[in-house]
């Protein structure tokens, strides 16, 4: 009996995969584009097909319901974050420079950035990214300052999470209007001003 057919390997193209991935990509800054309008509530998986340029059928594979769509700008975001500007600071000093850094990511991917943002809020999700992110920072602002009460060291926490977020950035840009060079200015003057008041008061 012939059994050639069974025998034969398996074969997956690069340059399909590339194309799916690329039409993925193409998807996903449509969707930010749309959620950057402040349509989040109310776009839908024909919407993107339309604006895209790409057959409903096609994006109904990669991403069937508006809930998929924003999961997976959740996890591109959060990976772009990751790999161009990781969290890790060796002391609260390291802050400033960092944030700096992470703004310049925020204006190159502007669009995808705020339309994270607004997916998040709309959606009340806490990225299990950004608790570790938080918890870090109340550990060295422990370690800064010993003397500070667990409530103040929360509280410290609170507004240098809140100052390294891209929800500052936005609400600098967008509704104050400041350009990429005042936030970062503003941004890193109100880290640095924080933090050494922190310092200054463990000497005290």
């Amino acid at each position: 009996m012939y059994e050639g057919k069974s025998n034969r390997r398996s074969y997956t193209s690069p340059l399909r995969c590339n194309q799916k991935e690329n039409t993925r990509d193409r998807i996903l800054d449509t969707v930010a584009e749309i959620i950057s309008e402040g349509h989040i509530l109310d776009f839908s998986v024909k919407d993107v097909a339309v604006r895209a340029g790409i057959s409903y059928g096609t994006v109904y594979r990669h991403f069937p319901t508006r809930e998929s769509f924003l999961e997976a700008l959740y996890e591109i975001a959060s990976e772009i974050m990751a790999q161009s500007s990781p969290f890790n600071p060796q002391s609260l000093d390291d802050i400033p420079a960092m944030a700096e850094k992470t703004l310049e990511i925020f204006e190159e991917r502007a669009t995808l950035v705020q339309a994270f943002t607004i997916a998040l809020l709309a959606n009340n999700v806490n990225p299990k990214s950004r608790h570790q992110r938080d918890q870090k920072i109340q550990e060295m602002v422990m370690e800064s300052n010993p003397r500070l009460s667990l409530g103040a060291a929360r509280q410290v926490t609170a507004i240098i999470s809140n100052l390294y977020s891209s929800l500052t950035w936005a609400t600098l840009r967008q509704r104050y209007g400041l350009n990429s060079n005042e936030t970062a200015n503003a941004l890193n003057w109100a880290l640095q001003t924080l933090i050494q008041d922190i310092t200054r008061h463990k000497e005290d």
